[in-house]
């Protein structure tokens, strides 16, 4: 049957509404007789399968024709393109290749290669604006940091997923010292190492060549000094 322009909104919206695997499944069923594209196979694929930081598993292309004949691909594989398609624009997809043609997928993290806009919500902005500085704890000239120096969390584009816990006051001394240090370990892919500070750790969490900012100091100053410290035994 025909995918019209309100069919294909009606199926989008009941996907991201679809709260598990099972709930997904039965909406591909519910339209079997639609010819799906990618918008609807990339969030349906991407409901039931992707988890914590953009991974997922290899799903073969056998196991997603049972759910929707749609699934089906050529050499191509036109729902699941690497940047051009929704899953491809948000994730980074890896394909096993068997006789020339796909015969699973998986995701291997968040692409990196598309930015996040970096505008704030403004309940968000107003509140962190009103904080002392994480660093120097006073509370002039204060800025809303994203913590993620990397900037690359995709759920940070919808301001509606945006949480408080994503930001922290900076001075904009302080703002400018980590965009420095942020842009070395972007350039040098290797993070900052806390030790340069006089701390007795590195990282609270990964090491110089882990891929993400959780960990860093600058990631969140106050949680890298509360990590730190929590067995410190003060000498009378």
């Amino acid at each position: 049957m025909k995918l019209t322009t309100e069919i294909s909104t009606q199926i989008i919206n009941k996907i991201e509404e679809a709260k598990n695997l099972e709930e997904v499944a039965n909406i591909l069923k519910e339209y079997s007789k639609y010819e799906l594209k990618g918008a609807q196979l990339g969030r349906a694929f991407e409901k039931m399968f992707i988890q914590d930081e953009g991974f997922s598993p290899y799903i073969t292309m056998e196991e997603l024709e049972r759910y929707h004949h749609s699934f089906h691909t050529t050499n191509g594989g036109d729902w699941c393109r690497s940047d051009s398609s929704y899953l491809g624009k948000k994730y980074t997809i890896a394909r096993e290749l068997r006789g020339g043609k796909i015969f699973a997928i998986k995701t291997d993290g968040f692409n990196k290669k598309r930015k996040i806009n970096q505008s704030i919500r403004s309940d968000i902005l107003k509140e962190i604006q009103g904080k002392r500085c994480a660093i120097l704890d006073i509370n002039t000239n204060i800025e809303c940091d994203h913590k993620d120096g990397m900037k690359d969390d995709w759920r940070l584009n919808n301001k509606d997923n945006q949480r408080l816990e994503d930001f922290q006051p900076l001075t904009k001394t302080a703002n400018d010292a980590k965009r420095q240090h942020c842009k070395k370990c972007l350039e040098t892919g290797k993070r900052y190492d806390a030790k340069r500070l006089g701390y007795k750790e590195s990282y609270i969490l990964g090491d110089s060549n882990s891929k993400t900012c959780v960990g860093c100091y600058w990631y969140d100053p106050i949680k890298f000094n509360q990590k730190i410290s929590e067995n410190f035994d003060k000498k009378a």
